[in-house]
């Protein structure tokens, strides 16, 4: 490693004897000053702003990206334990009306013949659903009806059709 050193200051060496020397000692002794000041400043300056200030910039943004993240995670945790802490009958009852009907048709394997799902406001703060369902097995739609109803979620205004033996045609409104 040393000898490898040696070699590289002696070929470095002659380098300069050879091209650089001669120009320089041509020079002034002011543009030889300037000369010796530009071999320092100009490395300094060029680890400065190129390695140095964006190493900087790079640590500050990940800095406030971390930060940001934090809060994000503690927000989600505050929300993830409030929601834990609430009764599970009051979040059925205020949950959302089109989730809990998608789940539980999907459970009772109708939601594959749903044609419609169309949430629908009232006055009175609750939610109803206008459903449709088309070509289902006439078992699926009676679980459903059950499950709906074991929910606490009743039906107005049901409409069930015959297509064929055992496959049937229904629309209804679901609310809370």
């Amino acid at each position: 490693m040393g000898k490898l050193v040696d070699t590289f200051k002696l070929k470095m060496d002659d380098i300069w004897q050879q091209s650089f020397a001669p120009k320089y000692n041509a020079l002034d002794d002011s543009e030889q000053r300037i000369v010796r000041i530009a071999a320092i400043v100009i490395p300094l300056i060029l680890f400065v702003f190129g390695i140095v200030l964006p190493v900087l910039d790079k640590n500050t943004a990940l800095q406030q990206e971390v930060q940001s993240l934090a809060q994000k995670a503690q927000e989600a945790n505050s929300l993830a334990d409030m929601l834990a802490n609430q009764p599970k009958q009051t979040k059925m009852l205020n949950g959302n009306i089109l989730s809990q009907v998608d789940n539980i048709a999907r459970q009772t394997q109708v939601r594959q013949f749903m044609t419609r799902l169309r949430p629908q406001p009232l006055a009175n703060g609750k939610q109803q659903l206008q459903t449709q369902i088309k070509d289902a097995p006439y078992k699926d739609i009676a679980s459903f009806i059950v499950t709906l109803e074991k929910a606490g979620l009743s039906l107005s205004q049901v409409k069930i059709q015959g297509k064929k033996p055992g496959i049937v045609l229904m629309q209804a409104v679901i609310g809370q």
